[in-house]
């Protein structure tokens, strides 16, 4: 799951679709009987889809809870599992561990997540939402979108609204360093969300998800810029047209939320509430 494009799901109904998308994995709850998890995993599989589940955390209450969850992962062939809520009352490391250990004895990789952040794989990294993209937009600006950032009220002057930013925000949530995790809720147009899987496909460098200390994300009051390998994501989050230095020279728009955008010598003109992902041939620095 680390690393993938992940779509949070009630049922498997519109699998085909997810996939069309370029949703890379799907995370469900445990239906009521095993038979319906066999028969879903089948469903996902069969167009494509990795499969996690999503557990509450009040239910992993001891030991032998967290063995049943390991022999889910290795009986229906899931991907991982993500506990959702509180701290789970079981020691995390030994749960780390057995789903570690499961994951080198059945030769394929397996994740556990806690809420926003990965046990395993250890170098995996956080997860982060529309949600959490869009309260750090109206934040002070951490080094990367946190998901345990309180949505924060929009500064004075701007949108009273998150809707003309959605799909800047979507931009940045499937283009930064961590693992992109949607919902229906999110109601990211189709367009917009296959456009930037297709992007990450063809640019893997967007689908890392260690943040690089020595190509920090640059955040202005209105303007930030995100150096991804040969790409800049840069982003206009003011009510006027903004002017955003790339820190380097650009050679093409590999994608915009919208019309208006141009390229400079160094840097390029984003209409207000945009973004766009920048091909770079060189930069001022490596």
């Amino acid at each position: 799951m680390s690393g993938r494009v992940v779509y949070a799901v009630d049922d498997l109904g519109a699998a085909a679709e997810l996939a069309a998308l370029g949703i890379d994995t799907v995370e469900i709850e445990p239906p009521p009987d095993e038979d319906l998890l066999r028969r879903s995993v089948a469903a996902a599989r069969g167009v494509g889809l990795g499969v996690t589940l999503r557990l509450s955390s009040d239910r992993i209450l001891g030991p032998a809870v967290v063995d049943h969850v390991v022999q889910w992962l290795a009986g229906f062939a899931l991907d991982g599992v993500r506990l959702d809520g509180p701290p789970a009352p079981v020691p995390l490391g030994e749960f780390a561990a057995a789903v570690g250990d499961l994951s080198d004895h059945l030769g394929r990789p397996l994740t556990l997540a806690e809420s926003g952040r990965f046990l395993v794989p250890a170098e995996g990294g956080v997860l982060g939402t529309l949600d959490s993209v869009s309260a750090w937009l109206w934040g002070n600006g951490e080094p990367a979108p946190d998901p345990a950032v309180p949505l924060a009220p929009p500064p004075p002057g701007a949108v009273a609204t998150l809707t003309g930013l959605r799909d800047v925000a979507a931009t940045l949530l499937l283009t930064a360093p961590l693992t992109p995790l949607l919902s229906a809720a999110d109601d990211v147009p189709p367009a917009t969300l296959r456009a930037l899987t297709a992007l990450r496909r063809a640019h893997p460098d967007l689908a890392v998800t260690r943040p690089e200390p020595t190509r920090p994300i640059r955040r202005g009051a209105e303007v930030i810029t995100m150096r991804r390998g040969a790409l800049v994501v840069a982003a206009n989050i003011g009510v006027t047209p903004a002017r955003v230095g790339l820190h380097g020279v650009p050679r093409s728009v590999l994608f915009t939320t919208g019309p208006g955008v141009s390229l400079t010598h160094t840097s390029v003109d984003l209409p207000p509430e945009s973004a766009a992902v920048i091909a770079c041939c060189r930069f001022d620095q490596p």
